[in-house]
């Protein structure tokens, strides 16, 4: 392990990462490789997304360096992310070490579950907390339209067998136009009846020119349509959550709304990210990042790592381009808005 020299001990000693706005920023995402085995519509490019390949992928020792690191200086939770995480060899070793290493609250992964079954107990054994899976549809054949592939069985099976091992486990729709309201109850349902958070998430701006305001479908309309059939009750403390999170009344679970393009939450944010080749980006919507890749594969000292860390946060933006004028599908802002995303690829940069 590299020795910390008394003036990085010192700069490892500051105060938390807080940016130039006053957020505290205690939240890491860590995207393990940019490669996946769906190719969702609200992810890849109408033309495909060619990944960056494994030699580009920072190695293990890295990973739990970065994460070590970030920890000395206020990040509190750490999810795993990818692409699709569970294609790392490794993963089990990665969440071990992480475990190992640092005391985080919070060790979680979002996977598309098509690989997760016989890795939940490998996985809880090595210290994951909670994990998040993505299920665009309860309908095969919607469900094969989004994501490419013929894999629902296994997605659901996956997140049963989570549920019955005891993880806390959400489950993540992008809503998009063509969604009946039909399948939004079901969905909920699935809430109701077991205690899992299912969540909507709006379409964003996030799989290039495949993003047409058209297919945008609101949170308010989401949150109209379960209203109907549902009695909510909103949990009073969002802190720096994304998601709205509603109690279903009389039932098990919860729902949780996350309306990136039409009510902003950017004034909480308390998240940066880190690509699989060692990129820290402060927003997921911008383009400025901190690249810290060649550091630690060339053993840079702890400081040089935490003062990236720090510079990444003090460059964060505000906000998105939907924080001060939020998305809609009609009117002028429109166009702009859909430009000022258009070269961002989700997969590229982690979920």
């Amino acid at each position: 392990m590299i020795q910390t020299s008394p003036a990085g001990r010192e700069l490892l000693a500051r105060a938390p990462l807080i940016d130039s706005f006053g957020r505290h920023v205690t939240y890491l995402r860590v995207s393990l490789t940019d490669a996946c085995n769906f190719k969702c519509t609200y992810c890849v490019p109408p033309d495909g997304y060619v990944p960056m390949g494994r030699p580009s992928y920072l190695d293990r020792e890295h990973i739990v360096r970065l994460v070590r690191l970030s920890e000395s200086v206020g990040i509190e939770r750490v999810r795993l992310t990818g692409g699709e995480p569970l294609l790392r060899h490794d993963i089990v070793e990665i969440v071990r070490d992480i475990k190992d290493q640092t005391t985080l609250r919070d060790i979680s992964i979002t996977t598309n579950g098509s690989r997760l079954k016989p890795l939940l107990q490998p996985l809880k054994d090595a210290g994951i907390d909670r994990i998040n899976i993505s299920l665009d549809s309860l309908d095969p054949a919607r469900f094969k339209a989004v994501t490419q592939v013929n894999a629902y069985q296994q997605v659901l099976e996956a997140a049963h067998a989570a549920l019955a091992m005891g993880f806390p486990l959400k489950l993540n729709m992008v809503v998009m136009n063509g969604l009946t309201a039909d399948e939004i109850i079901r969905f909920v349902r699935m809430a109701y009846d077991h205690p899992v958070e299912v969540r909507f998430l709006e379409f964003m701006p996030l799989c290039g020119s495949g993003w047409t305001p058209e297919k945008v479908f609101p949170i308010s309309t989401i949150r109209s349509i379960i209203r109907e059939q549902f009695l909510l009750e909103e949990e009073s403390d969002r802190g720096d959550q994304v998601a709205q999170v509603f109690k279903i009344m009389g039932g098990k679970g919860r729902v949780g709304l996350i309306a990136s393009l039409t009510e902003s939450f950017c004034g909480q944010c308390s998240r940066i990210r880190m690509t699989a080749d060692g990129r820290i980006r402060p927003c997921l919507f911008s383009d400025v990042e901190v690249p810290l890749g060649d550091l630690l594969r060339g053993n840079a000292p702890d400081e040089a790592i935490v003062a990236g860390l720090r510079e990444a946060v003090r460059i964060k933006p505000a906000g998105n381009q939907f924080k001060d004028t939020p998305f809609t599908n009609q009117g002028p802002n429109t166009s702009a808005q859909a430009d000022a995303s258009a070269a961002v690829v989700m997969q590229g940069l982690g979920g």
